[in-house]
């Protein structure tokens, strides 16, 4: 039967190929005789259009795949010759190609080195139950299909029925457990197979005796598998090393890795995605070079701070631009992680770092600082798809401060009180009583006058521990559910997520909720189109953890607050606080820290719609068309009520109440528009060329309301209070615009050299009408050194290029909108004898501004060994950043004080280095992932005289910046140590008032005294070197994580131990006051002076004494999953299910004596790194399950 069948089909064959043959008409055969080999004009013709009219001149066939003939061509005329193979020949050995013939009408056509090779599997001799398949012409694949008639098949094949079976089985991916569709499935030796469905599964039919089966898939290794007796095969395929393929999202398109030639570093979050992370920038901590990303708050919906190869600007924003799926975010809203606060982690597919010149200049004017490109995750074609992602937890403070207990406050601020009054009253005895001491000069203590409180009895009193009453564990939870799926038309992406997170400190925390939609739709064969949403609303309980007591910082407060202090008044309801005692002992009015929490509410709404619509066309030519518009709209809503309970000024009793309400709307507009041209010139040169236009518009407004004297606490809207006059209510709008038309193009030639051009023009609204455009044009190249012959195939080296890059981008993310405009305020003047409230110019405009420019040179290395298990990526930078704005002093005729100019000038340089291993493969699995940055700060010029700028936080100046320094240094007295004695008082330099266990300060100047001109650099918030360390482990259904990260070198400016160290003794202090001077037989740790009501010797002055090390090591996540055997879930109609556990800043070694290393009170680039009072970290422990059905 089986030799019956081959016989008719080979019958039907020739019939046809007979029947086509004949078609071809005389005169047709004469027109290719006379052009091919009689035209004496010489002309050139695509490869593929000459093989057609061969076939139809000889009667032939030929077999080929479709990118060998792509862009090649022949000239005519061809030889005169009637030996067709001689003419083939001639036809393809200019392209490197030739042929093998099958028989005398069929043709194989290789590449000429790999003729023997490549046919091997072709020619061998075909089963005769096969049905061979006659393809000529074009292959619609890549695959090599033999147009091998029947009859071939027939000859070798034996007159025996083949006994056959099935085999059958499921083909899933390991690292999600889902079915893989289009594997391929293969009989080995044979051209027998097929592919996997959407759900990942296959049937194939084998012969009875079997064999060996081969599964392959682009991304995963291929593996074999002898049959033998089974009748089901089911398999998990790995990953592959993608380090090269890898795809990388740059300026308005992507790129494989290996081809990029600037300096980009990504991440998926696939490998954070189980961190208890309420913000996706969190979860980038450590692991990106050249990245430095601080976390200096710990309170609910707030996002760390990202910088990116250092400061950059004086009073411009030193944050990157955020790319999110091609729309850029406004470059001024930098305190929220660029925007990325309100974005929903499980949402995110991947986080591209651009950080050279040849990276981020075609973003022009706002990419000086880096770019962040955040791709969302999109659906796929296959069977829909449905997750489950939940995980809950609960938070903790990781650590808290060692303040004194009730006696040692008692005795410590009894001997300041006796200092003070022994040292400044002649004849007065450590025993007087306080009705002897005079009022009002802090010489008397409690001895029992009100409360019972009585500090020669130690022992009789309280303590309270208020860190414990302001702090709780707060639990944590997150909801997340997602939709995937779609046909060839059509994909979808749809998400929701609720996010509850309470924080440490009590009445804060967040609710946040969050949903996202990814459409994607081939309309036509050329037209493709596109939509993404992602509105979220959030509300946030706000707590005044930050700053002074007097302004309800809730932290200074509860650790400035005598122990002793109970937190009501005795026998009453009342809040307490250290006002009852101010008095008689004249004590400040330290704030109760539980009242400030709890008589003070403090929402902010927020509505955030972020959403995107483009149309890709294909155009003629192979050019891609590219449209996309992008709205991001913001409204905000802030109530601010403070009861009648808490007084406005903490030294008066509770009498008035206070509100505020205030809103805000942002609404920034982008559109831009592309067009993309590729083409393979050949098979060794590859073009790109991509140009564009964009518009971008910002609108914003702002609007509040105060009042106070409202009747009762309980209608607490500002319309039951009495609106407090016009000045308290305010209104303020204000807009910028930004017109663009950019270019990049990309050249690869044998994927070996690389070269990368792009240009930018902008046009800002934000610039006077002299400098309104500027260009910022960049250039880059590559050298792939293991693509040459002499490394191509060695065992050891498997990937090494040189790159470098030059080029110059912007920054344009100013304070103020109309710097070059002369701006008009409210003013009064006299008009007919009365005051009139009237408008007056109050700044300077210069026409002349521009934004300032970065130029930047990038020198970089990658290498991989041994299959790129091991893989090095080193990059050296230096970025000089010129056109500084500056407000600089001018002439006092003009009226005014200081005009903004661009003057300065600042670099950056340093080195960036990652390596990323696989140190075991198999069924136990360990990668490892490090990085290690350092960048030098260095200021260049500032100004036409170059004059240092001081810079204050509140408590005076505490930082300058000057010529050959960092951005920022720490500014203050240099402490040598503590005056021992009189003679060594006498022998030195010091103020006025100064004694023996006072601070001795160095005479920087050496001019005989110490004052404010011996004030000098101390610090600074500018790390040596930061690094960080990923471990990931995988055994059967296990896997384990561990993040490790780090900054050394780094100083922070610890205001907050001014007060907890004051030695004046009115206020609650750290244990390290125990180790205080109180003789020259008692000397203490050297460093802190004398107990002192009335501080002599400037001791509290900024000095060095406040600047710490805040260099730190962290083990910042452990995560430990588990997925469920299939075998088990299956029965639920479950696909996956994965259970996790993990904690969140795990551990921190640091000398710092505050709550966290990481702290900057003040996120200005003159004033970072001042710890005054911030929202401490938390340490999360957490628990979760992914299920996918």
């Amino acid at each position: 039967m089986i030799r019956l069948a081959i016989l008719s089909l080979w019958c039907l064959t020739t019939t046809a190929e007979a029947q086509m043959l004949a078609s071809t008409s005389v005169p047709q055969q004469s027109r290719l005789k006379q052009e091919f080999f009689q035209n004496r004009n010489p002309t050139v013709r695509a490869l593929s259009d000459v093989l057609h009219e061969l076939e139809l001149k000889y009667g032939i066939k030929f077999a080929f795949q479709r990118k060998l003939l792509l862009d090649k061509t022949v000239s005519l005329p061809l030889p005169a010759t009637v030996d067709r193979e001689a003419v083939l020949k001639a036809v393809l050995k200019p392209s490197n190609l030739t042929f093998r013939k099958v028989d005398d009408r069929y043709y194989v056509i290789v590449e000429a080195d790999e003729a023997t090779s490549r046919l091997a599997p072709f020619v061998a001799p075909l089963e005769a139950n096969q049905l061979v398949q006659i393809r000529s012409g074009l292959m619609p694949d890549d695959r090599l299909n033999l147009a091998i008639p029947a009859a071939l098949a027939m000859r070798q094949s034996v007159e025996v029925a083949v006994q056959e079976r099935r085999v059958m089985g499921r083909v899933t991916a390991e690292e999600t457990a889902d079915g893989l569709p289009g594997v391929s499935v293969a009989l080995k030796s044979t051209t027998r197979g097929t592919t996997t469905d959407a759900a990942g599964n296959y049937t194939l039919s084998i012969p009875n005796e079997g064999g060996t089966l081969v599964f392959s898939f682009i991304g995963y290794q291929t593996q074999e598998v002898p049959v033998g007796s089974q009748s089901t095969i089911n398999l998990t395929l790995k990953q592959s090393d993608q380090t090269l393929n890898e795809i990388v999202v740059v300026g308005y398109g992507t790129q494989q890795k290996r081809d990029v030639t600037g300096s980009i570093a990504s991440i998926s979050t696939k490998s954070i995605k189980d961190q208890p992370v309420p913000n996706i920038v969190e979860g980038l901590t450590g692991r990106l070079p050249g990245v430095l990303i601080q976390q200096s708050t710990g309170a609910p919906g707030n996002s760390p701070s990202i910088k990116i190869r250092g400061l950059g600007s004086i009073s411009a924003g030193n944050g990157p631009l955020v790319v999110i799926d091609g729309q850029p975010l406004n470059s001024g809203d930098l305190a929220n992680g660029g925007g990325l606060n309100l974005l929903n982690p499980n949402d995110i597919d991947k986080i591209d770092i651009l950080k050279d010149a040849s990276a981020t200049a075609i973003y022009g004017s706002r990419g000086a600082n880096g770019v962040v490109v955040v791709t969302t995750k999109r659906g796929k074609s296959g069977q829909s798809r449905l997750s489950l992602d939940y995980y809950t937890g609960v938070q903790q403070i990781t650590k808290k401060m060692d303040m004194l207990n009730s006696q040692q406050f008692a005795e410590f601020s009894k001997e300041a009180f006796n200092t003070a009054y022994l040292e400044r009253v002649p004849g007065s005895k450590i025993d007087d009583p306080n009705s002897v001491r005079a009022a009002g000069q802090r010489y008397r203590y409690p001895r029992g006058e009100i409360g019972g409180v009585n500090f020669d009895n130690p022992g009789s009193l309280p303590t309270y521990d208020y860190q414990d009453m302001i702090f709780q564990n707060a639990p944590i939870s997150s909801y997340q559910l997602t939709a995937s799926g779609g046909s060839e038309k059509v994909q979808y992406m749809v998400s929701g997520n609720y996010l509850k997170q309470n924080g440490i400190v009590k009445r804060s925390g967040i609710d946040r909720y969050t949903v996202r939609t990814n459409i994607d739709a081939q309309v036509t064969s050329y037209l493709k189109m596109g939509i993404s949403l992602s509105p979220s609303f959030s509300i946030e309980d706000r707590v005044n953890t930050d700053g002074h007591w007097a302004n309800n910082g809730v932290i200074n407060a509860a650790l400035s607050l005598p122990p002793f202090v109970p937190i009501y008044q005795p026998g009453t309801s009342v809040y307490n606080s250290q006002a009852f005692y101010a008095a008689p002992y004249d004590w400040p009015g330290i704030t109760n820290p539980v009242a400030n929490i709890y008589e003070i509410d403090n929402k902010l709404r927020t509505t955030r719609l972020l959403g995107n619509a483009y149309a890709e066309v294909k155009l003629p030519f192979g050019i891609l068309y590219r449209g996309t518009i992008g709205g991001d709209v913001r409204q905000t809503r802030q109530n601010y009520y403070q009861t009648s309970a808490l007084p406005l000024n903490q030294l008066l009793p509770p009498t008035a109440n206070a509100a505020y309400s205030e809103t805000a709307q942002e609404l920034n507009w982008v559109t831009n528009h592309t067009l993309n041209y590729q083409k393979q010139i050949g098979e060794a040169q590859r073009l790109e060329v991509l140009v564009g236009l964009e518009s971008q518009k910002n609108d914003f407004e702002r609007s509040r309301i105060d009042a106070n004297n409202f009747p009762n606490d309980i209608v607490r809207t500002v319309n039951a209070g009495t609106i407090i006059g016009t000045n308290s209510s305010r209104n303020f709008s204000d807009q910028w615009s930004l017109a663009s038309y950019f270019g990049r193009v990309a050249y690869s030639y044998k994927d070996r050299y690389l070269a990368n051009a792009s240009f930018r023009r902008d046009g800002s609204s934000r610039f006077g009408s002299k400098s309104r455009w500027g260009t910022f044009p960049s250039g880059s190249v590559g050298w792939r050194v293991s693509e040459e012959s002499f490394l191509k195939n060695n065992r050891i080296v498997s990937e090494l290029k040189l790159k470098a890059s030059y080029g110059i981008s912007g920054n344009n993310a100013f304070t103020s909108n109309y710097p070059s405009l002369g701006l008009l305020g409210p003013d009064n003047y006299v008009l007919g004898g009365a005051l009139a409230n009237g408008l007056a110019v109050n700044s300077i405009g210069n026409d002349n501004l521009t934004w300032e420019k970065s130029r930047q040179t990038d020198i970089g290395l990658e290498l991989g060994v041994l299959s790129n298990r091991l893989f090095l990526t080193v990059d050296y930078y230096k970025r000089i950043t010129t056109d500084l704005l500056l407000a600089v002093q001018v002439p006092t005729l003009t009226g005014f004080s200081s005009a903004v100019k661009n003057i300065g000038k600042v670099e950056n340089k340093g080195l960036e280095v990652a390596l990323n291993t696989r140190n075991l493969t198999g069924a136990f699995t360990w990668t490892t992932d490090l990085n290690f940055s350092f960048n030098r700060n260095k200021v260049l010029a500032l100004g036409p005289t170059g004059d240092p700028i001081r810079s204050g936080t509140g408590v005076g100046e505490s930082n300058i910046t000057v010529i050959g320094e960092p951005l920022g240094s720490f500014y203050g007295y240099k402490q040598l140590g503590i005056f021992q004695s009189q003679a060594e008082l006498d022998a030195y330099p010091h103020f006025a008032d100064t004694r023996p266990g006072d601070v001795k300060y160095e005479d920087v100047n050496k001019d005989g005294k110490v004052d404010a001109n011996d004030r000098t650099l101390i610090g600074n918030n500018q790390p040596d070197f930061i690094y960080g360390v990923t471990n990931s482990f995988s055994f059967k259904g296990f896997d384990l994580g561990v993040v490790i990260q780090g900054v050394q070198g780094a100083t922070i400016l610890n205001l907050s131990r001014r007060f907890y160290e004051n030695l004046e003794g009115n206020a609650n202090s750290l244990t390290t006051v125990l180790n205080r001077w109180q003789s020259a037989q008692q000397p203490g740790d050297g460093t802190t002076p004398r107990a002192n009501t009335r501080s002599t010797g400037n001791n509290n002055a900024i000095s060095s004494r406040w600047v710490e090390d805040a260099s730190y090591f962290r083990i910042r996540n452990i995560t430990l999953g588990y997925n469920l055997p299939k075998t088990l879930i299956q029965r639920v109609k479950v696909q996956s299910l994965r259970l996790y556990g993990g904690v969140q800043n795990v551990l921190t070694v640091s000398k710092y004596l505050g709550y966290n290393p990481e702290v900057s009170g003040y996120e200005g680039p003159l004033t970072g790194g001042v710890d005054y009072g911030s929202y401490p970290l938390a340490r999360t422990y957490t628990i979760g399950v992914n299920i996918g059905l």
